[in-house]
């Protein structure tokens, strides 16, 4: 018997045989020096592979239409854009005409090119776009030499995947009705099997290494994606032990989406679970979870892979389909969407700048405030879309109070001109302002004159406090919740919060972690937002708990002695959970 470790990409526990997909190989690509009496010929063999591949993409996307949801369709949206990115094709013809290398060689030197530029960067996101650019490059390849386009992943009983790693193209083609769990050598949580996974809740680890060399077609494994860890030949007792926290999850699952609504309180009331989520990723997932709507809509995510950005007509309909989904959710259904929140690490081609030190650069609402074209056009679909559901507008990066009298003339003007136009739209729709800078904590309570709620953005909050990169491996032990000046800034936020008579939430991925989320709770944080599958977990902690329970944990940061650090504070709030929930450590697992 051998566990191997990874990353736990998405909770749960899942063990059946494996079907292992080697994938297709990567395309051999000749290279060779085109005759110059030849070099029109060779444009001519790349024009056709290309019209041929965004044949076969477009013909995909409409199939997919017809049996799939909405984001497995934006992965390919997404493919043709790159496919047809202007700068990509003149590159590669440059190798063509220039170099005079042959057409295949061309394509393969141009996405080398592009998959250095989107490694070097820090956000995991871009990074998992190689994949992207892979699968439209093998694509292309195929077409050039004439080999058999599309993997074909047949799958015949219920199965836990095992591959290097998976393109959009190959995930997308899996029955998911047959897919137990992920096991992969490569990818992160921000790849495509990752995402998909969580949204189905389906178990993954990813970064395993070599786990297709370990395990033979058909053998039975163990999949623990809560704690990323994959066993290989298990005993029979520690397949009895699994196949009890199998149980366990499953119960924990039916607990959060049976009865009381997710948050609720043992007795005295609750704190309401709501999603993050991104456009392209499947709802469908967020009901079974259990939230309550959807707490943190990315929208940046229209604006990434696209050559232009989206016009308002397509952000539009992306919000009104959210907002509309959102409204089905018990509860109320509510839905807050973040302005766009690019800069940092979230480079967006056609708008994004180079810029010395872009973390604190010309991002986020600052960015909004010097493009107010832009503001406006996604200000105008928001507002638009907010007659179909119950929407909230999210201001991001806010460091002072001139951002948001600003941002509110810009959204005055958007709305004079809507009833200019006739055009209907919620006109007491919320807006509010994350704190994710400590310059926004410390004026928190003018911060709130201008606002109707606060959301927390931890994330950020705790890498600017802490002056660390949370994408940067060197200084990660830096990224602390927990540690006393994070703390003391987010208690400034809420107190500011409850004297203004404001709410406040925390839509950091912080709100996922069972001793952090529940301590924000505890510190008078009226709703928490995460990724749709902790939302069981956290749940079922909060269940056990009353109020009076909650002001208790709060005291417990508090009376840690002078000195102690992040990990120490981390350790006695989990210490002290135990006391109150004795089988704390069992629900955790």
């Amino acid at each position: 018997m051998t566990t191997i470790a990874g990353l736990a990409t998405a909770r749960g526990f899942a063990s059946g045989p494996v079907f292992v997909y080697r994938g297709d190989g990567q395309v051999p690509v000749p290279e060779y020096l085109v005759e110059r009496d030849r070099v029109d010929d060779e444009l001519m063999r790349l024009k056709r592979a290309v019209v041929e591949t965004k044949r076969d993409l477009e013909t995909l996307i409409s199939v997919l239409r017809q049996r799939t949801g909405r984001s497995d369709v934006r992965v390919f949206e997404c493919h043709l854009m790159i496919l047809e990115d202007e700068a990509l094709k003149e590159e590669t013809k440059g190798y063509v005409v220039r170099d005079r290398l042959n057409a295949e060689a061309a394509v393969r030197k141009t996405a080398n090119g592009a998959r250095q530029q989107f490694e070097r960067m820090n956000d995991p996101y871009f990074r998992e776009r190689v994949r992207d650019l892979d699968d439209i490059e093998r694509r292309v390849l195929k077409a050039l030499t004439g080999f058999s386009s599309g993997a074909h992943i047949e799958i015949r009983t219920p199965s836990i995947v095992v591959a290097d790693d998976l393109t959009p193209s190959e995930t997308v083609q899996l029955p998911r009705e047959l897919v137990l769990g992920f096991a992969t050598n490569g990818g992160s949580t921000t790849s495509h099997v990752a995402l998909l996974a969580r949204a189905l809740a389906i178990p993954a680890v990813t970064g395993l290494v070599d786990i297709t060399a370990r395990v033979k077609p058909g053998e039975v494994v163990l999949l623990d994606g809560t704690n990323g860890a994959v066993t290989l030949n298990p005993d029979e007792s520690t397949i009895r032990q699994f196949n009890d926290l199998v149980e366990r999850q499953l119960e924990l699952t039916e607990d959060a989406t049976r009865g009381a609504p997710a948050g609720t309180l043992k007795s005295g009331g609750d704190v309401p679970i709501y999603a993050n989520i991104h456009p392209g990723v499947p709802l469908a997932g967020i009901r079974e979870q259990g939230a309550r709507g959807i707490g943190l809509y990315r929208s940046e995510y229209l604006w990434l892979n696209r050559e232009m950005e989206p016009t308002e007509e397509e952000q539009f309909a992306a919000y009104r389909d959210a907002a509309k989904f959102a409204a089905t959710l018990p509860n109320g259904g509510e839905i807050t969407i973040r302005s766009l929140d690019i800069g940092g690490d979230k480079l967006v081609r056609g708008i994004s700048s180079k810029e010395a030190n872009p973390f604190l650069g010309n991002r986020s609402i600052r960015y909004l405030l010097s493009h107010r074209d832009v503001f406006r056009t996604q200000l105008r679909a928001i507002l638009r879309a907010s007659v179909y559901g119950h929407i909230s507008i999210l201001y991001p990066m806010v460091s002072c109070v001139d951002e948001l009298v600003a941002s509110s003339m810009v959204l005055n003007d958007v709305k004079a001109k809507l009833d200019d136009e006739g055009i209907p739209y919620d006109r007491s729709i919320r807006v509010g302002a994350m704190i994710e800078v400590p310059s926004a904590a410390l004026i928190a309570d003018e911060l709130a004159r201008h606002v109707d709620f606060f959301s927390i953005g931890t994330n950020d909050l705790v890498q600017y406090t802490m002056a660390a990169d949370r994408g940067n491996e060197s200084v990660a032990h830096l990224y602390q919740p927990t540690n006393p000046a994070v703390l003391k800034l987010v208690r400034m936020t809420v107190d500011a919060a409850k004297r203004a008579g404001i709410s406040v939430g925390v839509c950091g991925e912080s709100a996922a972690d069972p001793i952090v989320g529940v301590l924000w709770a505890a510190m008078g944080v009226d709703t928490l937002s995460m990724s749709p599958t902790y939302i069981p977990l956290i749940s079922k902690i909060l269940a056990r708990l009353t109020r009076e329970d909650l002001d208790e944990y709060a005291r417990v940061p508090e009376n840690v002695p002078p000195g102690e650090t992040a990990h120490e504070i981390y350790d006695i709030c989990h210490s002290w959970l135990n006391t109150k929930i004795p089988n704390l450590d069992d629900i955790l697992i």
